[in-house]
């Protein structure tokens, strides 16, 4: 059986053109005592410090100026209104009230609700400089405004983190390759959810070996943002 083992050129980072794109920063997704999809990733997230290493990323980024996006999930009453039936994840998560927003201009009943920034990462995030997008809907950023803002930017590299490694996140890594940019996942500041099919964070491992332009750690990453800066 043939194995595939090429690696591409290592992906060089240029601090003007470079940003971290991070996906679902949510009390939904991270915080223990209130989190619906935490409880579906807790195991992936404590066995690979996900949290520590998310907020080494966001530090770094934020104390040497790069640009920092993040993509929200939020749904609100209307989005109830849909009668196209979602994948078994979407419409589970449905049923919960899953990052659930009264509206999107009203934010009565929001702040350290389960859709809530996680507490821990709001001095990151709300520092004037982080740009947090429209939320996608779905998986992907094709139905909001994350792509336009890095183009905005004339950004052409990205790092990619977040909670949800193989279908947000995932999802999110196809939309920006499909849209032209070099794109580095960062392995161990992600996690993921089991099924009887699998372990959704080794499925996410596979297809990033195939597709993104790097697959590095956080401690490489770091590394590579600090010597980008410097430069």
């Amino acid at each position: 059986m043939f194995t595939f083992t090429h690696r591409n050129p290592e992906m060089q980072l240029d601090k003007s053109r470079t940003a971290l794109v991070l996906t679902d920063i949510q009390n939904e997704f991270l915080e223990p005592a209130t989190g619906t999809y935490y409880e579906l990733i807790e195991h992936s997230l404590k066995k690979r410090n996900v949290v520590e290493n998310t907020e080494a990323l966001l530090k770094t980024a934020q104390e040497h100026g790069y640009y920092i996006i993040h993509s929200p999930h939020w749904y609100y009453p209307t989005d109830l209104q849909w009668s196209v039936p979602p994948g078994a994840i979407a419409d589970y998560l449905a049923g919960i009230g899953f990052c659930g927003r009264k509206d999107p201009v009203d934010l009565e009943g929001f702040h350290g609700s389960r859709a809530d920034y996680y507490e821990p990462f709001k001095k990151y995030l709300m520092d004037g400089h982080t740009c947090t997008t429209s939320p996608h809907k779905h998986f992907g950023c094709m139905a909001n405004d994350v792509i336009k803002q890095l183009h905005m930017r004339r950004v052409q590299k990205v790092i990619m983190a977040g909670p949800a490694a193989n279908i947000c996140l995932e999802s999110h890594m196809r939309d920006l390759i499909e849209a032209g940019f070099e794109v580095a996942m960062v392995r161990d500041a992600v996690g993921g959810a089991v099924n009887e099919e699998g372990d959704g964070y080794d499925a996410a491992m596979v297809n990033w070996r195939f597709m993104a332009n790097a697959l590095w750690t956080t401690e490489e990453t770091v590394g590579k943002l600090r010597a980008a800066a410097a430069a």
